[in-house]
């Protein structure tokens, strides 16, 4: 009877310990996720470059790794560095995080401008706007609207401090200078587009103007800038232009069903 309860307690614990496992594991993938959500996926970049490190690259790193996490971290990764590139095991966010904190300040400044210009996208605010251009806008009128909606949105930001502060190098000075580069060419990009739209509205609204069936009743034309988009619609339902959506009449259901006898009735003297 001891011997079965032995026993018994051994698969216990053994259950025990392997839920408790499967929960770590889970939590882990749970946590690695947020930081994935949070950084909108920066932290892929850079586990992509831990992964390329030749040996003798990926020695200095690890060396950097343990004594700022300790030693059993820096044992930790040497072991399970296979496992993680090989998708074997799921680098936990804990250690992705620490990664992303390490990694950067020793990467080429092409590879760490381009994770910058990645981070400060995503998180940067994003905004679409549909207006409905009529055949008789003024292009100038439009083009005013346009621009002043883009001027309400389309701001300098930066990369929240928060951020910089959790992850120190995004304070340096390199990494300001690449925030204040991507400001100024979405600025650019910017005022570049009330030269596309005044090259290609009259255009639009000459093609409608001149389609020969109503059937094509309007055209579109997408401006973007950054996470923000502007989508111009020439519709022939609208006067000037307007950010609200033109009202679709449909036939009254009365006369489709008048339709609907006459041609019945025509089929019928036909089959006579």
């Amino acid at each position: 009877m001891s011997k079965y309860n032995r026993g018994g307690s051994r698969n216990n614990y053994r259950k025990s310990y392997n839920n408790y496992g499967s929960e770590r594991a889970r939590q882990h993938i749970r946590e690695a996720e947020a930081l994935t959500k949070e950084l909108g996926g920066t932290d892929k970049d850079v586990k992509e470059y831990f992964f390329s490190l030749n040996p003798q690259e990926l020695e200095s790193i690890l060396t950097e790794y343990g004594y700022k996490y300790g030693e059993d971290a820096k044992e930790y990764a040497e072991k399970t560095i296979t496992k993680w590139s090989s998708g074997q095991v799921n680098m936990s966010g804990m250690v992705a995080e620490r990664l992303f904190n390490l990694l950067p300040p020793h990467m080429p400044l092409p590879v760490k401008y381009k994770l910058i210009e990645n981070l400060w996208t995503h998180v940067g605010v994003s905004s679409k706007k549909v207006f409905y251009v009529g055949l008789d806008a003024d292009v100038n009128e439009v083009e005013k609207v346009v621009k002043d909606y883009l001027e309400s949105v389309v701001n300098v930001y930066q990369i929240p401090a928060s951020m910089e502060k959790r992850f120190n190098w995004l304070s340096q000075g390199d990494a300001n200078v690449k925030q204040q580069l991507l400001n100024f060419f979405q600025q650019k990009e910017k005022s570049l587009l009330s030269d596309v739209l005044t090259t290609n509205l009259p255009i639009l609204i000459s093609h409608i103007a001149n389609a020969k069936n109503d059937f094509s009743t309007n055209a579109s034309q997408v401006l973007s800038v950054g996470k923000h988009e502007v989508l111009i619609k020439i519709d022939k339902n609208i006067n000037g232009v307007t950010d609200v959506a033109p009202v679709i009449k449909y036939p009254e259901s009365n006369n489709i069903i008048w339709w609907i006898i006459g041609f019945i009735i025509i089929a019928i003297i036909l089959s006579k």
